[in-house]
């Protein structure tokens, strides 16, 4: 026994790999994990990051000052609040928006009323690792636009896509964000005005905002594919939509909602191979053991067949913002919807103005 032992001091970092294991596997929440990883580098190195089991997201609050580097996150089921330090933030403003749900979107901080308007400054960021992806240029993200973070078509990596539209053009910029210098752009029909956008195999979809129609768009040239028709006969611009989104079985799902209604409908796209049938829309009342998540920027799917995350299947879990009036700030509310039966309960947050779903992990793209 050396002085150390003596004196009630150990070793840590020299503990056998079959011990540590043995702790990580009683870890659950991904706070856990970062505090373990935290120890030492062989604490870190002997949690292999494809081990963690499956987490509940966090609930991102917004954060007023971009010169403060710290992030708030709530944890529903433990109803624990994290503050996580996130140096890499600092002057930017968070953009949530899934389908990027484990990393955020960041864009550098302009004042108000800036002139000239500087170049927008994309990135995905971390916030649990710090770890950070600048994105490549692009000329259309000084204004309206629509940021994602999407997959190829066979899976082998991520990429980003930015859509610009206004009256005169639709921009659709594709990135890979490992190729800073390489950034493909495609003019698209001008005439689609994007309400809610998703990508798939190289087809682009969106929902009209005027006739609820989904316009697919081939990415590889730009062409109008072929259009979906709206699920319901009398569309109205009133009707709610939350997203498209691919679940975890491969099928691409619709959530819309009716104003002043709590019913959500799912619906799931059939492609019309069979019989030469056109492509439509199909309302389906169970997702299985999934759930959805929705936020103000879009929505994801996870499965929910394992007990430690606490999630419920066939469920939509919410973060919705509702004005109250003209010079009253809007509330936001966290809640979640039983898809079968409609109805929502509250879910608690203290947060006063929760923005977004962030699926904490340690992973790295």
């Amino acid at each position: 026994m050396n002085a150390g032992e003596e004196d009630g001091e150990r070793d840590w970092a020299s503990l056998l790999l079959e011990v540590l294991n043995l702790i990580a596997k009683c870890l659950r929440e991904i706070s856990d994990f970062v505090r373990f990883s935290a120890v030492c580098h062989a604490w870190r190195s002997s949690i292999p990051v494809a081990d963690l089991p499956p987490q509940f997201p966090w609930i991102l609050e917004k954060r007023t000052d971009p010169r403060d580097p710290n992030l708030k996150f709530y944890s529903p089921p433990l109803d624990k609040t994290y503050t996580i330090p996130a140096s890499r933030s600092l002057d930017k403003d968070i953009l949530s928006g899934p389908p990027s749900h484990d990393h955020m979107f960041t864009i550098n901080y302009v004042p108000f009323g800036t002139r000239p308007m500087p170049p927008r400054v994309v990135s995905l960021l971390n916030p649990l690792t710090n770890h950070e992806i600048p994105l490549p240029a692009c000329p259309y993200v000084h204004s309206n636009f629509w940021i994602g973070l999407l997959q190829n078509q066979t899976g082998e990596y991520v990429i980003v896509c930015y859509v610009h539209s206004d009256w005169q053009h639709c921009v659709l910029a594709f990135c890979h964000p490992n190729h800073q210098n390489n950034c493909h752009k495609l003019k698209l029909d001008p005439r689609i005005r994007f309400w809610r956008h998703f990508y798939f195999k190289g087809m682009l979809f969106s929902v009209d905002r005027c006739t609820g129609v989904t316009k697919v768009t081939n990415t590889a040239d730009g062409a109008l594919a072929y259009v979906v028709p709206s699920p319901v006969e009398s569309y109205s611009e009133q009707t709610e939509e939350y997203g498209l989104v691919q679940d975890t079985i491969g099928n691409i799902l619709r959530i819309s909602k009716k104003y002043h209604c709590w019913t959500y409908d799912v619906y799931r796209l059939d492609v019309g191979s069979k019989n030469n049938s056109s492509p439509c829309w199909i309302e389906v009342s169970s997702i299985g053991n999934q759930a959805i998540f929705i936020d103000l920027k879009g929505c994801f799917v996870l499965r929910a067949d394992h007990e430690s995350s606490g999630i419920k299947e066939n469920t939509i879990y919410l973060l919705r913002s509702e004005w109250t009036g003209i010079r009253s700030p809007p509330k936001y509310w966290a809640a979640w919807v039983d898809i079968q039966t409609g109805w929502p309960k509250r879910l608690p947050c203290p947060f006063e103005q929760p923005v977004s779903w962030l699926l904490p992990n340690l992973h790295r793209l």
